[in-house]
């Protein structure tokens, strides 16, 4: 497993053969797992959280869809596995935690038996969708182990754009299609009819041709998995798609300079990771904002030593490059650490603050004054930026925390140089220069 993904998703090359998603857990059912089967049978799963990947675990039970190319088609319905073979036959698996139950036929109907005119299949609830090439819709409804017979949707044609329709997959009552270049339609399901197409506005999903591989849907989050292991979702908010975000934080183009220890290393990940992982559900940056800086993220930042006394870290506004105090960084703790890490990052997004102004004599944050000085939570001229915003994602706002913070920038300031330079500061005697 590569240093700097934790917990990569299918990147076992064509080993891995399907990636689905379905709940796994009977203790907690809210847990929604990504599932990765192999070409010979072997079941992977991984739990999502709060829009973070999990480990990987082996599931233990019966293989699943091990017949090579006979076993063309892999959904799920529920907590149940359901393969599909080429001559339309129906087997499935029920899942209990960890456990893949033995495989067996359901009765009824064949689905998806007509070869290569067949393309799509995709579950919605109880039933079984098939698409073919030329966009028709069909439909079977499965009723325990029983599958119904076929029936046509009435209405649009969906996905008949031949192979720059490159993806299918459903959220809900809706029908997702997904081009080659990344642009997504959608369409409504109203019982047995498909409503027109129609374009979502928002972010492109899966446009990095063959290096994005699968993309699965969890609730209403599109989850596209690469080459890599690296995982990404896109919210999705009535007919608008969200800014991708990583899942597992796949931080391979991240780069060190040579004098920082492997320690060091590593620890600046985990944190760069833990601070990943409160950006989807941090309520104090705007989806602009925490799309521009997912964006930097994407980016190879490269990290440096800086040996300037009393300063966490420093980074220029738009840059690829934070510069780490490590002496005086890193004994503040792993909060600390991460709340730097993404104010920096935040510069490196394009962001920006003006010089924080301290309390004139007589004055103090016991009563706030944003029009005259800049205290913690006044969401004023310099705490109401979004790097400074970007660091409640950090700590929250509990009032422990927030007395933590108030003491902390007491005695810091960050404040942008003529040459766009950040530099987070740990004493008043160097306010006036930047905060990274």
């Amino acid at each position: 497993m590569p240093t700097s993904a934790p917990f990569p998703v299918a990147f076992n090359g064509t080993l891995d053969r399907f990636v689905v998603t379905g709940s796994t857990s009977t203790i907690f059912p809210f847990f929604r797992a990504l599932i990765v089967i192999t070409r010979d049978g072997r079941v992977f799963g991984h739990d999502v959280t709060s829009g973070t990947v999990g480990p990987g675990f082996a599931f233990s039970g019966s293989k699943v869809a091990y017949n090579g190319d006979i076993d063309r088609f892999v959904v799920t319905m529920g907590n149940r596995i359901i393969v599909i073979t080429r001559d339309g036959r129906v087997y499935g698996h029920d899942i209990s935690g960890g456990t893949i139950g033995p495989g067996f036929a359901f009765s009824g109907s064949k689905v998806a038996y007509n070869g290569d005119i067949d393309r799509f299949v995709v579950t919605m609830g109880n039933r079984i969708i098939v698409i073919t090439r030329d966009g028709r819709v069909y439909g079977h409804d499965v009723t325990g182990t029983n599958v119904g017979p076929g029936f046509a949707f009435s209405g649009s044609k969906v996905a008949y754009n031949g192979d720059i329709d490159r993806f299918v997959v459903t959220s809900g009552n809706r029908i997702i299609v997904i081009t080659q270049d990344g642009r997504v339609y959608g369409h409504n399901v109203t019982g047995t009819n498909v409503g027109p197409g129609f374009a979502f506005s928002g972010s492109k999903v899966a446009y990095n041709g063959a290096w994005d591989r699968f993309v699965v849907t969890s609730g209403n989050r599109i989850i596209v998995t690469t080459q890599d292991g690296s995982a990404y979702a896109h919210d999705i908010l009535g007919t608008n798609v969200g800014p991708g975000y990583p899942m597992n934080f796949v931080l391979s183009h991240f780069t060190f300079a040579g004098d920082i220890s492997a320690a060091n290393r590593n620890r600046t990940l985990e944190r760069h990771r833990f601070a990943l992982t409160r950006i989807a559900g941090c309520n104090n940056l705007s989806a602009q904002e925490k799309g521009k800086l997912y964006q930097a993220y994407d980016r190879a930042i490269h990290h440096t030593t800086s040996t300037e006394p009393n300063t966490n870290a420093s980074a220029n506004v738009g840059g690829s490059q934070i510069n780490i105090n490590f002496g005086v960084l890193f004994p503040q703790g792993d909060r600390e650490i991460s709340q730097t890490l993404i104010h920096e990052m935040m510069h490196c997004a394009g962001f920006d603050h003006p010089e924080k102004r301290r309390p004139p004599t007589g004055s103090s944050c016991a009563s706030p004054n944003p029009a005259v000085f800049d205290c913690p939570g006044d969401n004023g001229v310099y705490f109401g930026t979004p790097p400074l915003r970007a660091e409640t994602c950090i700590a929250g706002v509990q009032s422990d925390v927030r007395a933590r913070i108030e003491r902390k920038e007491s005695v810091e300031s960050c404040v942008v140089d003529e040459n766009g330079a950040a530099t987070l500061y740990t004493d008043a005697a160097n306010v006036g220069h930047v905060r990274t």
